[in-house]
């Protein structure tokens, strides 16, 4: 094994050296790109050789998703020479104990080995973050252009760049960037700190601007792609080959934050993929998804609309009020099984209150503000939790009133980029269902257990499947490492017990705290994340809560951000996309459907119509007398009523309604209280089924 570990190493060195022979034939290399790349390899040179006196080679067992456990040697075995002896095809990525891990990094020590392909995120991610970065070789080698930042987001890559020639084509850049991908460039990483970061982008005015904003810690990632150096996170693939297909979408203009002078930046938003056949299935869903666009559906619905006069905040209709009414009932009845109280709390605040928080500091830049006549500085809150701790200190608590379980439906503003705003799924106005709990330690896995309850309880009655995600402690961070470990423990504690599928998410909780994060699956494949579950230890010591202890001491209570449907603005968009526009009979804006036909039967439609509204329905009643009966039933089916009662004389006679559902099945005559009965426990127990 050893010899075929040496053999493929040695192909694949000869193999990106070829690359860059060819490379040198593909685009010419300015003398300030040259100095770049000498820098580049320096600096690895330096840091492999560091690593080589790192790395002790020892047997290793590799156990796989399936069962299966495969020898290898630590610093030489990688997952993609394990994909290829296991016959796996489509990997581009790895988990070695949970943990993102490249193909084409050798393992270091015995682990569990889950190979991922472009079906999952993470391969969609790693394949598109490698197609963000021939991307930019591509624009600075072929086009000229200046990069400032290359990523990726939820669907697809992007490269913001300045570019001084005449402008570019989108053909034109798919066609070399599948030229250059071709050439099998080997992605090399390394993570550098700050002196060594300043070095290598020495002169690249836009690159060292991205360093400040993104140098939070004390290093940063960077691979090298060909002749160009991106600033990624990664991880990548282990060759550009891997991407076969790309295809361009759409090039707009953008501001970077704080921009003080105008410089045409641009950014150039695209797709990366394996294969033809990839594209060809994104291609499928991007239609699929554009039909069930909830934009198109709120227009044709008459659900809401958007105005310049208040750009990001949504006018709701009528209809589209109903839907937000329902899900907020939802919940509110929820909260009254769960032992939540409600809590109503002012818009607006002076800037001490953030300041004492901590958001005026991180945040302010987020906020809406307003001046008094004092100069007093407030502002519109984008957040309720400062609000709540202000009310748990009003008075002294005692440790029986805890758990203190407080919800808010206030309104928040967070002023959010005019460019990122989109539909209802980025508002500047919106609500959540937002609740904030006080207690004791002791009672902090029990509370968690039941906030992931509560997820698994309303998620059920959409018909979400979901999985959680365990957020562990960020670098930076706030608090002691004890008091993280005993948290993060609390917190996998509650998931095991829960038992739903979840992961290990390493390092990407909040700055305060560990979180649980859920994220559930629509109609199309696509994950959204929604519920969160965050442990605070800063607003209690920020705002100096106590309580009275069973002891007779002060002690500090344990502070849990929730909320389970998060913006019900951006929950209506999940909803209508999930269902297309259908909606189930508890949540649907048009129920009901009654058409007269013939004779005496218009009053009887309309005692019919009343009776129903009575009883709590969205009920409407159509009177056009110069179209025919399939062209009424037609025009309801299309506006998703989810009944349609048809009544003429006979209906009348006998006091019944001839019932149609919404997908054109015909369920007969049938007593109108019967009807009425039938639809009641539909609606009440929130069913998604429509026969009755």
């Amino acid at each position: 094994m050893m010899v075929i570990h040496l053999c493929r190493l040695l192909s694949y060195r000869l193999g990106a050296r070829a690359a860059l022979r060819a490379l040198r034939r593909y685009s010419k290399v300015s003398p300030a790109v040259s100095e770049q790349l000498r820098i580049f390899e320096s600096l690895r040179e330096k840091h492999n050789s560091r690593k080589r006196t790192e790395v002790t080679e020892k047997s290793l067992n590799i156990r796989l998703t399936g069962g299966q456990t495969v020898k290898g040697t630590a610093g030489i075995t990688t997952p993609l020479f394990v994909a290829q002896s296991v016959r796996v095809k489509g990997a581009l990525v790895s988990k070695v104990n949970g943990e993102l891990w490249e193909l084409g990094r050798p393992l270091e020590a015995d682990c569990e080995l889950q190979l991922l392909g472009f079906d999952t995120v993470e391969g969609k991610q790693a394949a598109w973050r490698t197609g963000a970065c021939v991307l930019t070789g591509v624009l600075e080698g072929v086009f000229g252009a200046e990069v400032y930042r290359e990523g990726t987001t939820d669907h697809g890559l992007f490269c913001d760049h300045v570019l001084d020639k005449s402008p570019l084509t989108l053909s034109d850049v798919e066609e070399r960037c599948k030229e250059a991908a071709a050439l099998k460039f080997p992605l090399s990483r390394l993570e550098l700190n700050t002196e060594e970061i300043y070095e290598l982008f020495q002169n690249c005015k836009l690159r060292l601007q991205l360093v400040e904003e993104q140098m939070d810690g004390s290093s940063l990632t960077v691979y090298r792609c060909g002749d160009s150096i991106a600033i990624c996170s990664g991880p990548l693939l282990p060759h550009t080959g891997f991407l076969k297909v790309f295809k361009m979408l759409q090039l707009s203009s953008v501001t970077l934050p704080n921009q003080t002078e105008s410089l045409d930046l641009a950014r150039l938003l695209g797709m990366a993929f394996p294969g033809e056949r990839d594209k060809e299935e994104w291609e499928r869903k991007q239609e699929e998804a554009r039909r069930r666009d909830h934009r198109r559906i709120g227009t044709d619905q008459e659900l809401f609309f958007f105005s310049e006069v208040s750009p990001g905040s949504c006018f709701f209709l009528p209809k589209g009020a109903h839907i937000y009414n329902m899900l907020t009932d939802f919940i509110k009845s929820e909260y009254r099984k769960r032992g939540f109280t409600e809590v109503v709390t002012p818009t607006l605040y002076s800037t001490a209150l953030w300041e004492r928080s901590g958001h005026w500091e991180h945040y302010s830049e987020n906020m809406f503000t307003v001046t008094s006549e004092s100069s007093q500085i407030y502002a519109l809150k984008p957040m309720n939790c400062p609000a709540h701790c202000l009310m748990f200190e009003q008075r002294i608590r005692s440790w029986r009133e805890l758990p203190l379980r407080w919800a808010d439906f206030g309104a928040l503003h967070r002023n959010e980029l005019s460019g990122a705003l989109g539909g209802l799924t980025r508002v500047r106005r919106f609500c959540q269902d937002d609740a904030h709990i006080f207690c004791t330690p002791e009672q902090l896995e029990d509370e968690i257990g039941a906030c992931l309850d509560f997820v698994r309880s309303v998620y059920q009655v959409f018909g979400f499947s979901f999985h959680c995600l365990l957020s562990t402690r960020p670098t930076p961070c706030l608090g002691e490492p004890e008091q993280w470990d005993t948290a993060e423990q609390q917190l996998e504690r509650s998931l095991q017990q829960f038992g739903e599928r979840w992961e290990l998410n390493p390092g990407d909780g909040a700055f305060y705290g560990p979180k649980i994060d859920i994220q559930i699956k629509d109609a199309l494949g696509r994950q959204h994340q929604c519920a969160t579950v965050q442990l605070d230890f800063q607003l209690p010591v920020r705002f100096n809560l106590q309580y009275v202890g069973q002891d007779g001491q002060l002690h500090r209570p344990v502070m849990i951000h929730r909320a389970v449907l998060g913006s019900l603005e951006r929950m209506i968009a999940i909803l209508a996309e999930n269902f297309g526009g259908k909606w189930p009979l508890w949540l649907s804006p048009a129920q009901i459907m009654v058409i007269p036909v013939g004779g005496n039967s218009e009053s009887y439609g309309r005692q019919v119509a009343r009776q129903f509204r009575e009883a709590g329905f969205m009920v409407d009643f159509n009177e056009d007398l110069g179209a025919t009966l399939n062209k009424k039933i037609r025009s309801a089916q299309l506006a998703q009523y989810n009944y349609v009662f048809v009544v003429g004389d006979k209906e009348h006679e006998s006091g019944t309604v001839s019932v149609r559902c919404r997908g054109g099945k015909q369920l007969e005559r049938r007593p109108t209280e019967e009807v009425l009965t039938s639809l009641k426990q539909l609606r009440d127990t929130r069913s998604n089924l429509h026969e009755f």
